[in-house]
């Protein structure tokens, strides 16, 4: 997947422009981070990667550069 794609899911999960990604970006601090874009992030990793989140990964998860991570195969 290239960066320009994980841009663009990030975006669409957290309802955002795409120029309004910026990996230092606190996740905590977007008021579109909540249960549904959490859903989001499952979705997006499951299809990218086949395999699923586990809770304690998604509670880890604290800005928009982890999910950049997390989207790697």
């Amino acid at each position: 997947m290239t960066r320009e794609e994980k841009i663009e899911i990030i975006a669409d999960i957290l309802e955002i422009e795409m120029e309004e990604v910026q990996e230092e970006t606190v996740l905590a601090d977007l008021d579109t981070w909540d249960s549904v874009a959490v859903l989001g992030v499952i979705s997006a990793v499951s299809e990218a990667t086949g395999r699923y989140l586990h809770a304690d990964e998604i509670l880890q998860l604290s800005t928009i550069g982890d999910l950049f991570r997390i989207l790697e195969p």
